[in-house]
């Protein structure tokens, strides 16, 4: 095994260094300008683009360019993505070995990733899903037969692809569908109150829940959020504006609040 390689942004430069022509390590035989117009191709540039760059690309550094050892058509159709939006980059998606490494190691992974096919991603089965009820206008019984998997389930992976990027990255793999999309609610309500950071240490805590911890957790932060929410009555009438304090205050907390308003209006 070896380990002797970085991990680089796949960015417009880096493509650029990459001799598309030189296969020593592929074993796709099709010239660049055929697949490029081809449909499987052509869907998976569209994939790339809704749902990201899932699998990285594997690199070599050799005479200051860089040769596919595996992921060419995912290159390829990143080139594609860049010609039209070059200032986008996949965040630590290439995987580069240093030109000492050894070519025998580097055709274990060239096999290993171009003849070892893996499961879908749910990320991916959510595309899937969403390209069969809308584009092709399947209906929800019809998909449940077709994919032969329960209502919740599919509802839950149709949603991914909305996903809030922090779940679709760290969350959705290790937890399934149907407990993402309930830390992914959770998430949003969190997003409402405090900052990124803590609502995501939060939700990695909640992680290890069960779904049914989940559904109390959200109601509660969903109840919190609702009582907040309706505190405040606010209404613009001819002669001014009311607002509304739907709660008992003390004298001292109505002073405040009066001064704190006037200074405002100053502003």
């Amino acid at each position: 095994m070896i380990n002797n390689y970085n991990l680089h942004d796949i960015t417009f430069n880096l493509i650029n260094k990459i001799n598309f022509s030189n296969k020593n390590f592929i074993t796709r035989f099709e010239d660049e300008y055929e697949l490029i117009n081809d449909k499987t191709f052509l869907s998976l540039v569209n994939s790339i683009e809704k749902l990201g760059l899932l699998n990285p690309i594997y690199l070599i550094e050799k005479d200051n360019e860089y040769i596919i050892i595996a992921g060419y058509l995912r290159a390829l159709a990143i080139k594609e993505i860049l010609k039209k939006q070059s200032e986008i980059s996949f965040f630590k998606k290439a995987i580069i070995y240093t030109s000492s490494s050894y070519d025998k190691s580097l055709l274990n992974i060239s096999i290993d990733e171009n003849f070892k096919r893996k499961s879908l991603s749910i990320l991916e089965l959510s595309y899937k899903f969403n390209q069969v009820s809308e584009i092709e206008g399947c209906g929800i019984e019809e998909c449940l037969k077709k994919f032969n998997i329960g209502k919740t389930q599919f509802h839950a992976i149709k949603k991914a692809l909305n996903f809030n990027l922090f779940i679709k990255e760290f969350v959705l793999e290790k937890v399934g569908p149907i407990k993402a999309d309930l830390l992914n609610k959770i998430l949003e309500v969190l997003l409402l109150k405090e900052s990124q950071e803590s609502a995501q240490i939060k939700v990695n805590h909640y992680m290890n829940k069960t779904r049914e911890e989940l559904k109390k957790i959200l109601n509660n932060l969903e109840s919190n959020h609702n009582k907040d929410e309706d505190i405040f009555e606010f209404k613009n009438n001819k002669i001014g504006a009311t607002l509304r304090i739907k709660q008992e205050i003390s004298s001292e907390d109505y002073i405040k609040i009066k001064s704190f308003i006037k200074d405002l209006l100053k502003n």
